[in-house]
């Protein structure tokens, strides 16, 4: 799940309408509730009523353990990974922020750019069970080895989009405001890296136009992660056998049209 403080009257009378909203819309598949502070221990983040919102809808996910995994499962299925090969065959171009340059500049209008995020991994056990926090900005994210991942920037202009600075230690600074244990843990690990970002603020999914055998999945940015398994499927039946299940707000042929 995950903790998020409640930090006015206003945002408290929100997170109650959000009580009934959640029971209806989740069915009964996860809950949203208000929790004191007091009772959740080191891990409860600050907050100025002493409330917070805990939902279990989030999880928690290890993003390079996961991907380690997927390609492992993938390998055991016989399927061949490559750094680099040639298309052929039908293609499903997921390339990220460059593959957003490249249709823009294939169509010769914007359809999406790439957004920086820098990030942190602390040496801080927060425990098996503990839930991500969003507070101020910033996710916390426990992993089960004893660690937690820090942040991130959301940066639209930059040089390099690898190079890691200042802009990370705010995140840090925000971090530790949030969980006070956090401000004597150990970074492990500070990186960055480039999300995609369509131009519809939605990704973009479905056949390239005018570009027989050729797919685009892409821009998924924020929500990438959440929605894999879905754009999996819905690549997949557009792939193998021509069925379009692609949402009109994610569509290739849409975003082209704008």
């Amino acid at each position: 799940g995950r903790l998020q403080p409640i930090v006015s009257e206003r945002s408290l009378e929100l997170a109650r309408d959000r009580i009934e909203q959640a029971r209806d819309l989740w069915q009964g598949k996860a809950r949203w509730e208000i929790l004191e502070t007091g009772g959740l221990g080191p891990w409860a983040p600050a907050s100025p009523l002493g409330l917070v919102v805990h939902e279990t809808l989030s999880a928690r996910l290890d993003p390079r353990r996961a991907i380690a995994a997927l390609l492992a499962a993938l390998e055991s299925r016989g399927v061949v990974v490559r750094d680099a090969a040639e298309p052929r065959g039908a293609v499903v171009w997921a390339t990220g922020a460059a593959g957003l340059a490249q249709l823009s500049e294939a169509f010769g209008r914007e359809l999406g750019n790439g957004v920086k995020g820098q990030a942190a991994l602390l040496a801080h056990d927060a425990g098996p069970d503990a839930p991500q926090i969003y507070a101020g900005g910033v996710h916390l994210v426990p992993h089960g080895d004893g660690t937690v991942a820090v942040g991130s920037t959301s940066e639209r202009d930059f040089d390099d989009g690898s190079a890691v600075d200042e802009n990370l230690d705010a995140v840090l600074d925000k971090a530790f405001s949030v969980i006070e244990g956090l401000r004597d843990a150990p970074v492990v690990a500070r990186w960055a890296g480039v999300r995609p970002r369509a131009i519809t603020g939605a990704p973009l999914l479905g056949a390239w136009p005018g570009r027989e055998g050729h797919f685009v999945a892409n821009g998924g940015f924020k929500i990438g992660f959440g929605v894999a398994p879905k754009v999996g499927e819905v690549m997949a039946a557009l792939v193998l056998d021509g069925t379009d299940l692609v949402p009109a707000e994610f569509s290739v042929d849409a975003a082209v049209a704008r």
